[in-house]
């Protein structure tokens, strides 16, 4: 994302990347305003036999943002609002369609601390990866995105437990770094993870039959395979620096972070503990989900940390990081001492 600072409450935003959406649709709230360009469709033309279609024409207008669609993994985000400033139609609904291409001006009333941090994150470049998890009967591959985790190919060894008949394992091996090629997405970082050897095995083949894509891949131990070791694998926070780049990493690091601290009771969650340990200061790092934030609950409980200088990890339900801090009511607290 490309962001250029118009005045002091409005940013001129090109987007580059699918990421930005998602860090656009945590952006914008009620009451915000995007310009941009668009088609809105003529006032309809009719006649004594039936109703014509107008024709669109481009415009620029300015929406008064009501509710924003995204869907994860999406190409587009769809803003819906009236149109506070345009050519024509002024309190009329419009639907802005945005999308990677895209530049428009986007104002707020107030700019909070979590805005601004959101912003920095989501002009930072746009690191992606691949991860493939490797057991002997079955390939897991997944994309990890800058807020979450998707399965995209799982593989299955043919004839898998059978004492005979069943497929080689370097042939599966190899059909498995087929399909891998065709799954790839350029540019991304190859991780591998598995237990024991066979990851090293699979990455020889791979490194074999297709170099460009195997060369300066990432091997992680994990104590088991699909879906769930890759998890394992991110969650400890210890791939390479080029990988760690990935913001999916560092939220789910700290989901561990506090699991550590709720089992020695340096931990806390529920509204109550959470916002009295804030307010007494003994909130080392609050974690919310980034939908809760832009709550005006959230906002408050955000504002309130700034002011205690209590780190806020925004955390995306995205991944199962996510899905563990949702279970606790969407927000909890490591702490810095004990709560008496």
């Amino acid at each position: 994302m490309k962001v250029r600072k118009r005045d002091s409450n409005v940013y001129h935003i090109r987007l580059e990347h699918e990421d930005d959406l998602y860090h656009l649709s945590l952006l914008l709230d009620s009451g915000d305003m995007v310009r941009a360009l668009t088609e809105r469709r003529e006032a309809a033309q009719s006649d004594r036999i039936r109703q014509e279609r107008g024709k669109k024409q481009k415009m620029r207008l300015t929406i008064d943002v009501k509710n924003v669609e995204y869907q994860a993994f999406g190409q587009r985000l769809r803003c819906h609002g009236t149109i506070a400033v345009g050519e024509r139609d002024q309190g009329m609904h419009h639907t802005l369609i945005l999308e990677p291409g895209d530049d428009f001006d986007f104002g707020k009333s107030v700019w909070y601390g979590h805005h601004k941090k959101r912003l920095n994150e989501a002009k930072q470049p746009v690191v992606t990866a691949v991860a493939v998890a490797i057991e002997s009967d079955s390939i897991v591959m997944a994309e990890l995105r800058t807020y979450g985790l998707r399965e995209i190919k799982t593989l299955n060894r043919v004839g898998s437990g059978k004492s005979t008949g069943g497929e080689e394992l370097s042939d599966f091996y190899s059909r498995a770094v087929k399909k891998l090629k065709d799954v790839h997405i350029k540019g991304a970082i190859l991780v591998v993870v598995g237990p024991g050897f066979l990851k090293e095995d699979f990455v020889r083949v791979g490194k074999n039959e297709a170099s460009e894509i195997f060369s300066g891949c990432v091997v992680e131990n994990s104590g088991q395979g699909g879906m769930t070791g890759i998890h394992e694998a991110i969650s400890r926070g210890s791939l390479p620096k080029a990988v760690a780049q990935i913001r999916i990493q560092e939220e789910m690091t700290a989901v561990e972070k506090l699991k550590e601290a709720i089992g020695k009771e340096m931990g806390t969650y529920g509204k109550i503990e959470v916002k009295r340990a804030v307010e007494t200061g003994a909130a080392e790092e609050i974690l919310i989900l980034s939908e809760k934030a832009k709550t005006e609950e959230g906002i408050k409980l955000l504002n309130l940390a700034e002011q205690t200088r209590t780190k806020v990890i925004e955390i995306s339900s995205h991944h199962h990081g996510g899905e563990m801090l949702t279970g606790l009511g969407d927000i909890a607290v490591i702490l810095r001492y004990h709560l008496t």
